[in-house]
């Protein structure tokens, strides 16, 4: 069954393109699930770990940690890049959707036994005994996951995004429902291992329901070399990605003390939370809409254009609001032993731009397919963040975290350039359309710093926090009116799918005309009428 008109058999197998106006609406559109997603899991995720952080030791969360670390970096290899393709492809039929389907499938089961050879020696490496069953068991995952990841994959060619998040959270709720009771009935550990998996499950079930397509016996090995190629230099990329983060935990441990891990991390999660509301969801979407516009590079870079500013208009302000209120808000959150990490936190806030402009911008390697392109980038990227963090980490954390923020932006505008070989994109670009959002960003920070002393010595720390945040809430919405018209006109314009006030004239951000398609009849780069569904 096919609920969604990805595949076209009637007229060979081809994708309709829409309409660059329409492309973009609807992916804001979904952005917004997809930050209702983030919201709701964040929310989630924080409550149940309040819940049983009171009910199971350290030790116990210490041991699920260490597997979770596992877990996470390979889940990226499980899915090989597979559903990037899939998302990807211009042009999917049915024989190609069966082949992605069993390829995952396979490679799912292949790393699922791999963990589960591999648990003994990793457990005996860690001297860690009780982690060899946790590792075990969670290995099961891969395959779960591998069920599911290409009926996501064509969920999201068709903009499902709505399905995608209310299944994300109604199997978060259910996996961490059960890892409460479970703890309070004494299965320690497991608990969490049990959530896992539910989870995992849950999301899979859910999923197939949403896109209830069954996939073929067919099997085309020409489109499984060239399935295993792609996702193997798209694996390769995020896993160097993350390892460029990560990596600075392991060098800290080396040169540092593990007290410098904790502050690290916190720092890290802090940064992560204001991504998940105002950046990851417009990078969720960002892959179907540029595949959308493949071949039309003019459009895509308006629409990473404007994604970049619609991102931006929320992130840096937190960024920055975060990096002004951390000495008071991190003691308050987190307990006073974590006081140490207000200047990480700060140091890290730094990065907000570069942040929100890099996070929109590795995906279109990937929709445009140039993944040798990211690949090479990714491992200079990584190369060089070793070599950074070696030489700062003797001199301390800060010094370890200031390396990494100067390497970030001396190396992003690289990426920038190699992406501009094939998009209209460039440094000048991306520059322009920030400064005035970051302008009405650091304006607010500074009124935080100017009378926030002030605000807390007459109504407390934890009232004066409260009127300091909408303090600046309010003081850079004003800002934001009078600097930010145009920027805030266009985002209403695509949150309300008004497009003919989405041509409104923006700098930066104005599609282009193409030469491959044409703005009288609508025709695509591939001769069809665009504008219809995905």
């Amino acid at each position: 069954m096919e609920p969604r008109a990805d595949i076209s058999p009637a007229s060979g197998p081809a994708a309709i393109l829409p309409l660059h106006d329409d492309v973009t609406s609807r992916s804001v559109r979904a952005a917004g699930w997809v930050a209702v997603s983030s919201i709701g899991n964040v929310v989630l995720s924080f409550a149940v770990f309040l819940v049983l952080a009171r009910l199971l030791n350290p030790g116990e969360f210490g041991l699920v940690a260490v597997a979770v670390v596992f877990i996470d970096i390979l889940l990226i290899v499980t899915r090989g890049g597979l559903p990037d393709l899939v998302v990807q492809t211009e042009r999917l039929d049915a024989a190609f959707a069966d082949t992605a389907f069993w390829v995952a499938l396979a490679s799912g089961c292949a790393y699922a036994l791999a963990l589960v050879l591999l648990s003994w020696p990793i457990a005996w490496l860690l001297r860690l005994p009780e982690l060899q069953p946790v590792l075990a068991a969670l290995a099961v995952t891969f395959v779960v996951s591998a069920l599911g990841v290409i009926h996501e994959a064509r969920l999201q060619r068709t903009f499902g995004f709505r399905s995608l998040a209310v299944r994300a959270l109604a199997a978060n709720l259910a996996g961490g429902s059960v890892a409460v009771v479970l703890a309070l009935h004494g299965f320690g550990v497991w608990s969490l291992v049990v959530q896992r998996l539910l989870a995992t499950s849950a999301t899979t079930v859910l999923t197939w329901a949403a896109f209830p397509w069954l996939p073929g016996r067919r099997f085309d090995r020409g489109h499984a070399r060239r399935q295993v190629a792609f996702g193997s230099r798209v694996f390769s990329t995020q896993l160097l990605l993350t390892l460029s983060i990560r990596s600075q935990e392991v060098i800290a441990a080396y040169f540092l003390s593990t007290a410098d891990i904790g502050l690290l991390r916190l720092a890290w999660r802090c940064i992560d939370l204001v991504s998940q509301v105002a950046v990851i969801p417009l990078a969720s979407v960002a892959l179907p809409t540029y595949a959308r516009l493949q071949g039309r590079p003019g459009e895509l870079a308006a629409a990473f254009n404007g994604f970049v500013a619609m991102s931006a208009v929320l992130a840096l302000p937190a960024f920055l609001g975060m990096a002004a209120v951390a000495p008071t808000l991190i003691p308050l959150l987190f307990g006073e032993q974590w006081r140490d990490a207000v200047p990480v936190v700060r140091i890290l806030s730094l990065l907000g731009p570069e942040f929100v402009a890099t996070s929109l911008l590795w995906t279109i390697f990937t929709a445009s397919d140039r993944t040798r392109a990211a690949l090479v980038l990714a491992a200079g990227q990584f190369g060089i963040t070793i070599l950074v963090a070696v030489a700062t980490a003797p001199f301390g954390l800060s010094a370890l975290v200031v390396g990494h923020v100067l390497r970030a932006y001396l190396f992003s505008p690289l990426v920038v350039i190699a992406a501009g070989r094939f998009v209209p994109v460039g440094n000048g670009r991306i520059a322009a359309a920030l400064a005035p959002i970051l302008a009405c960003a650091a304006l607010m920070a500074c009124g935080i710093l100017l009378v926030q002393d002030a605000v807390y010595l007459q109504l407390g720390e934890r009232a004066g926090l409260a009127a300091v945040i909408v303090g600046g809430v309010l003081a850079y919405g004003a800002l934001a009116a009078i600097l930010l018209r145009d920027t805030l006109r266009r985002s209403l314009a695509l949150i309300l799918h008004r497009t003919a006030v989405a041509r409104t004239s923006v700098p930066g951000i104005v599609p282009e005309p193409e030469a491959s398609s044409s703005p009288k009849t609508g025709l695509g780069p591939t001769g069809r009428i665009a504008g219809g569904k995905a």
